[in-house]
């Protein structure tokens, strides 16, 4: 997305070593790794126009507040002008930079049961549980914080009118039904809104490393668990989805409730969420397919969801 003059310039604000550039793959999103003083770094590259430098200062002291709450995350360095977020007014867009140390860990494998197994499942549990009540104090602490609310940004904007009527209603009644939803201190706040297992490393320890907060906002706290679970459920097939289902939620709620108690009608909502996030996922899919040419794989499993939407088959059933 970015030409090398821009990445170039980017690395140079930082006192990096521009040979050592490289662009990381997935799940990092606009990263590239760096070398200052063979210490690997990150940097991140945001459009100007969609992450601009208030929203970015919020998201680095949201960042400062956790790892200073011994959330196992990386914090933003400074620049050569002293600035933790650099803007680039450079073609073809400007942008925003930071730039963080790189943490050393492996990436979650769910196929080993040395990364996937309950210990896990309570830590990435524990670990959310944390952010939910670390929130509380934060925005106390923050109080003009600049957090997007659940029905901004991502895919909300978006024009789907080349989507199935049938599937657009079916949308509709759940944003109705979220909007529904009486919005509590306990049930909603400062959500990570996208903590699947890809977005952790897992250290020699075997202590979580958390990589990514560019997607937090506003939003119930159930809908965090149920992208967590759904993300897990994912990863078995559709037979085996419903046990699967219980055995995680055991584990990870016994790792989140040591951090941060859930409301009493909290089981029924994550129900809803699950469904909420299977026609969420879909919208998303939809709308990348286009700009970009899907797979054949790609093309042939958003026809198997849509059919199952249009269905009304639950999102986990096989």
């Amino acid at each position: 997305m970015w030409n090398l003059e821009i990445v170039h310039e980017a690395c140079r604000r930082f006192s990096g070593d521009i040979k050592t550039l490289k662009k990381l793959e997935y799940p990092y999103k606009n990263t590239y790794e760096y070398k200052r003083n063979e210490q690997a770094f990150l940097l991140k590259i945001f459009p100007r126009a969609t992450r601009d430098e208030g929203v970015l200062q919020t998201e680095i002291a949201w960042i400062d507040f956790l790892h200073q709450h011994q959330i196992n995350i990386a914090p933003c360095i400074s620049s050569i002008n002293n600035q933790t977020v650099e803007t680039i007014w450079k073609l073809p867009f400007p942008c925003c930079v930071v730039s963080f140390p790189k943490k050393k860990g492996k990436k979650i494998n769910p196929s080993l049961t040395e990364d996937w197994n309950d210990q896990f499942f309570r830590d990435w549990g524990e670990t959310m549980g944390k952010m939910h009540a670390l929130s509380f104090d934060f925005l106390k602490s923050q109080p003009s914080a600049i957090f997007e609310q659940w029905n901004e940004g991502e895919i909300y904007y978006h024009d789907f009118s080349f989507v199935n009527e049938k599937i657009l209603k079916v949308w509709q009644s759940y944003l109705d039904q979220i909007h529904s939803f009486p919005k509590k201190e306990e049930n909603y706040g400062l959500t990570h809104n996208n903590l699947s297992y890809r977005n952790f490393l897992i250290e020699e320890n075997g202590k979580l490393v958390l990589i990514d907060l560019s997607d937090c906002k506003y939003h119930f706290f159930t809908h965090d668990i149920a992208i967590a679970l759904f993300e897990a459920c994912m990863t078995v097939q559709p037979a085996e989805r419903s046990l699967f289902k219980e055995i995680f939620l055991k584990s990870f709620l016994y790792g989140y409730q040591d951090a941060h108690t859930l409301h009493p009608d909290w089981r029924e909502q994550l129900d809803f969420f699950i469904e909420f996030r299977f026609i969420y996922s879909y919208l998303r899919q939809v709308s990348r397919q286009r700009k970009t040419e899907l797979t054949p794989t790609e093309k042939e499993q958003l026809q198997y969801i849509e059919q199952k939407i249009i269905q009304g088959k639950p999102a986990l059933s096989s």
